[in-house]
């Protein structure tokens, strides 16, 4: 319920007018399920780059198949859940390196998309030529690719946990947003004592 509570707030705060706040999380839901990844790692991967990078995206629904495409990259290189909950930070151009490591079929894309040659985007990006803009364009425009591999990769017993949890927690998205209305009522404050 809290963990909603905060997703549906941060939503709220890069919510391009295009959907409503609900539709936003059932896109965000829908490209978890597809990624096989939590979540709330995804909705909180979205929230950051919408609230740091928010000018690199024409809109939720571009920033979101972004996101679906670097849970992939991350899953496709066999990177641990960690791994992929830092994808948003790395994403923001804090350490080339990182995500490299994490993901280097991130950097193998993004050196196809550009025609560069494999192994030389350290070098471009020391020319300050690796901006978000390309990545994502990259990321982007080779997603049939990056969704041809990852379809290659069978299931995990981890994954279809993660999405056995990603399903209940939908299930009683609406029912946790019910108590928290209620809490922040007068008659829900009485009742925890605050009123």
């Amino acid at each position: 319920s809290d963990a909603q509570a905060q997703v549906n707030a941060r939503m709220n705060l890069i919510n391009d007018g295009q959907q409503t706040t609900a539709e936003l999380n059932e896109l965000i839901y829908q490209s978890a399920l597809r990624a096989k990844s939590s979540y709330f790692d995804t909705a909180d991967a979205v929230s950051k780059m919408g609230l740091n990078a928010k000018n690199a995206f024409s809109s939720n629904q571009e920033l979101i198949a972004f996101t679906e495409q670097v849970n992939k990259q991350f899953k496709i290189g066999g990177a641990s859940a960690q791994d992929q909950a830092m994808a948003a930070g790395v994403l923001r151009g804090q350490d080339l390196n990182s995500i490299l490591a994490a993901a280097p079929g991130i950097a193998r894309t993004i050196e196809e998309s550009m025609g560069w040659a494999s192994g030389s985007i350290k070098k471009y990006a020391e020319d300050g030529k690796v901006t978000a803009q390309v990545v994502k364009n990259a990321l982007l425009d080779m997603a049939d690719q990056t969704n041809a591999k990852f379809e290659s990769i069978p299931m995990t017993l981890s994954d279809a946990m993660t999405m056995g949890k990603n399903i209940v927690q939908h299930g009683v998205q609406n029912m946790a947003a019910q108590w928290n209305e209620f809490l922040n009522t007068d008659r829900g404050q009485e009742i925890i004592g605050e009123g």
